[in-house]
């Protein structure tokens, strides 16, 4: 493994690492979808580390390339949930969602 890879692979589980504390440590929902977009970007830094790895280039590319537009119709959905629940809450605080019960 050269050390361009070995680099992708750290940044990449770095990066990762900081999108689990986004995730762990907040109640905002805003800084919850920060938090699984970093994460997600962290699993992209790795595809490519992995790719490079095995030679692959132009396959992983195309994985990502999927992966990023997957990711922002995800980002959109849970930023259009989060205005319902502001709108329903007036708060963006996860532990008001217990009044989201139908």
């Amino acid at each position: 493994m050269t050390e361009a890879v070995l680099g992708l692979f750290f940044a990449g589980f770095l990066v990762f690492l900081v999108g689990v504390y986004l995730l762990l440590s907040y109640r905002n929902l805003l800084r919850l979808v920060l938090g699984v977009e970093v994460l997600a970007k962290g699993v992209t830094l790795v595809l490519l580390g992995a790719g490079a790895h095995l030679g692959m280039t132009t396959l992983i590319q195309s994985l990502i390339v999927t992966f990023i537009i997957v990711e922002t119709i995800l980002a959109a959905v849970m930023l259009a949930i989060i205005v319902v629940c502001h709108r329903t809450n007036l708060s963006l605080d996860v532990r008001m969602l217990s009044r989201l019960r139908g």
